[in-house]
């Protein structure tokens, strides 16, 4: 009777699919090694086609950043110092501005403000500069003698800037009062030497004493009268140039500040005061 039972493949079929696969995992793993090589090597061949500029304008980028941050860096140093602007006058055509001397003034500016105020933080000089031929802030109509702020935690802030409010009397740091306070910007103010009151009979003599000298906490203390004339004659927005410089030779020379012997009966008085009640005009 013939055997009923299914047979599998032979010996001689099996052996032939074992080659095939073996042949095929061969063939693939060749392709792997072969795609490997030629990637690495196509990738090798584009870096260096590559033509630098990218890497070198990086470079240059950061150098440029780094420059930038030097010159802002002197610039601030430069500012700080309170070196002076040559006198030499740059216009800008597109703007209308011109850079005379120490002000940066423009034509609207000059229509409507007669002065320009120096401060010389170091010397403890006001200058007030009017308009020349030319109609740039050069000439020097006046100087008074201040107090700015006190080296090294108390300086007066240094750069450009445009007066704003004005108050008669101005309560100020320490509860006490300013006569004819100016803010030239944010906590910093011109005004008179201090007040104990607001009354012009209650004057701080020791700190009128200083004027001259480095006392303030920052703002620019000056004598009634002349804080009282940069109150009477010039008007909001007038442009304020603070700065520190030793050397610098000011075209006027600073008033000398009278010293109040603490003794005398009119020692509360600042004797420069127009009021009609200063025992000081009798």
């Amino acid at each position: 009777m013939a055997d009923s039972r299914r047979r599998g493949p032979s010996n001689r079929t099996r052996r032939i699919i074992t080659i095939s696969v073996a042949a095929l995992l061969l063939i693939a793993a060749l392709s792997l090694l072969i795609y490997g090589i030629v990637g690495r090597s196509s990738r090798k061949a584009e870096e260096s086609s590559q033509t630098p500029g990218t890497s070198v304008s990086s470079e240059t980028s950061k150098t440029t950043k780094k420059d930038s941050s030097d010159d802002k860096t002197k610039e601030d140093k430069t500012k700080e110092s309170g070196e002076i602007a040559k006198s030499t006058t740059k216009a800008d055509s597109q703007t209308g501005t011109k850079s005379t001397g120490l002000f940066v003034t423009d034509a609207s500016y000059a229509a409507s403000h007669d002065y320009c105020i120096a401060v010389n933080t170091r010397q403890n000089i006001v200058t007030v500069y009017g308009k020349d031929a030319d109609g740039s802030y050069t000439k020097p109509v006046k100087a008074f003698v201040c107090s700015c702020g006190k080296y090294p935690n108390d300086t007066t802030k240094l750069g450009r800037f445009y007066t704003e409010d004005k108050w008669r009397w101005e309560a100020l740091y320490g509860g006490v009062y300013g006569q004819y306070a100016i803010r030239i910007t944010g906590p910093y103010l011109f005004h008179s030497v201090p007040y104990y009151q607001q009354d012009p009979s209650t004057l701080e003599t020791e700190e009128y004493n200083k004027l001259g000298e480095n006392a303030s906490l920052g703002c620019v203390r000056m004598r009634v009268i002349d804080v009282k004339w940069l109150y009477d004659n010039t008007s909001t927005g007038t442009q304020v140039y603070i700065y520190d410089d030793a050397g610098y030779n000011e075209p006027l020379a600073k008033p000398a500040a009278q010293r109040i012997d603490l003794d005398s009966p009119n020692a509360g008085w600042d004797p420069t005061d127009p009021d009609p009640g200063n025992p000081w005009n009798s």
